[in-house]
């Protein structure tokens, strides 16, 4: 009988956790999810695309000061190397943060991403005003 009572709250427990949905802070005021995954989703493809002066061109003029179509491309392939081509999207979520220095508020699309070797977080940062801020690639 205990064995019965263990299945079940084994099989009750995968149940609730395979319902659970990725999720952080809300977004800022006047910022859609939607709007923030679709372009996070469109930078994502650019990086993969090898379309470093693009993703260059879209930053915000105080990222651009700090980087380079050269910087992104070297930060891209090395990260690239160890994961592979892009496959495909496992999950995603818009969460909002703000920068500590100076209280901005920003959201950031977070992609979950499979590629042939290894799986790898996007993490795509937009001011309120939809300006690319920042990206930050992992290889989990």
């Amino acid at each position: 009988m205990k064995k019965i009572a263990l299945l079940l709250a084994a099989v009750s427990a995968l149940v609730v956790l395979s319902g659970c949905k990725v999720s952080g802070n809300p977004l800022p005021e006047g910022m859609e999810a939607e709007t923030v995954l679709a372009q996070g989703r469109e930078i994502v493809s650019m990086l993969n695309g090898g379309e470093y002066q693009e993703v260059y061109d879209l930053l915000r003029e105080d990222a651009r000061e700090t980087s380079s179509p050269e910087a992104i491309q070297a930060y891209m392939e090395e990260r690239l190397d160890k994961a592979g081509a892009y496959k495909s999207e496992d999950e995603a979520m818009a969460t909002g943060q703000k920068i500590k220095d100076t209280g901005e508020a920003y959201g950031t699309a977070v992609l979950y991403c499979k590629h042939e070797k290894k799986n790898v977080i996007y993490r795509v940062a937009y001011s309120v005003d939809m300006e690319l801020m920042g990206i930050e690639v992992k290889v989990r």
